[in-house]
């Protein structure tokens, strides 16, 4: 996009920046653009406080909670008085800022993200189709089923009548999840039927890691081997791999699955092709 705009003028919402979506305002920052951090619903003070060593020092020109009964509109108009409030603050009149971007700085962050975006005519992934459910880790096998593509076994439901024929035939241990999951928050795998029934109803009655409550848990085969991450970007179409891990995560503390770390993959190599 060509603007004649200074960039020190362009703002850009970052929804939720914790962990490692800080380093990604980090580098808009060090491009010579203005930040502006969106609180969603639900989001802890304490993950508010997930933020690399290198990134202690971000600052956003201001930062906006988004209100427990506020509407979609509410949020806009609290954004649009805030990027004002942030110019009177370097003695500059209202109107100097212009959104020019909105993206998610973590999990938390992407359904608002897309939401927002879509509202103030910026680039976005939209909310329509495919893009209704992205965080859906059901949707997310279906569509790569539908593509033709080889995906996990599985069975989802808001009832836990809703999974046990599947985990009546499937073989265990089977892995359970909340919808949603992020970080592996609620992942268990379930080595028995009682097991996973009990997980299951655990899973609808505890508090997620990013807030709000879990209203489906997913059923899935577990899938033995390496855990690969792949770091993909697409923009108009055009569809860039720009680098390939595999995750290092080991059994601790009653836990499953806990993150060591993740090893990068030379992208030359036969693994990451």
């Amino acid at each position: 996009m060509t603007n004649l705009l200074n960039p020190s003028q362009q703002l850009i919402l970052i929804v939720d920046p914790y962990s490692t979506g800080c380093m990604v305002a980090q580098e808009i920052t060090k491009r010579g653009y203005q930040i502006m951090a969106i609180w969603t619903k639900g989001f802890s003070d304490e993950m508010k406080t997930h933020v690399p060593v290198s990134c202690r020092d971000l600052t956003y020109v201001d930062e906006v909670q988004d209100g427990l009964h506020w509407s979609l509109g509410d949020l806009v108009r609290a954004v649009d008085q805030a990027k004002d409030r942030a110019a009177r603050k370097i003695g500059k009149d209202d109107g100097y800022y212009t959104i020019m971007g909105c993206i998610a700085g973590g999990e938390a962050g992407v359904d608002m993200a897309d939401l927002l975006s879509e509202k103030l005519g910026v680039l976005s992934n939209g909310t329509k189709g495919d893009f209704a459910n992205r965080r859906d880790k059901r949707v997310q096998q279906d569509l790569v089923r539908d593509a033709g593509l080889r995906a996990v076994r599985q069975a989802c439901g808001e009832k836990f009548e809703d999974v046990e024929e599947f985990l009546g035939s499937e073989q265990f241990p089977v892995v359970l999840k909340p919808t949603d999951s992020a970080g592996s928050d609620g992942v268990k795998l379930c080595h028995s039927f009682e097991q996973a029934k009990e997980h299951f109803h655990h899973l609808l009655t505890v508090e997620a890691v990013n807030g709000g409550y879990n209203t489906q848990v997913l059923c899935q085969e577990f899938l033995q081997g390496k855990e690969y991450v792949v770091d993909h970007v697409s923009r108009n179409g055009v569809h860039k791999t720009m680098m390939v891990w595999v995750y290092d995560k080991r059994p601790r503390n009653g836990s499953q699955f806990v993150y060591f770390g993740m090893l990068p993959i030379d992208p030359t190599s036969d693994e990451a092709k």
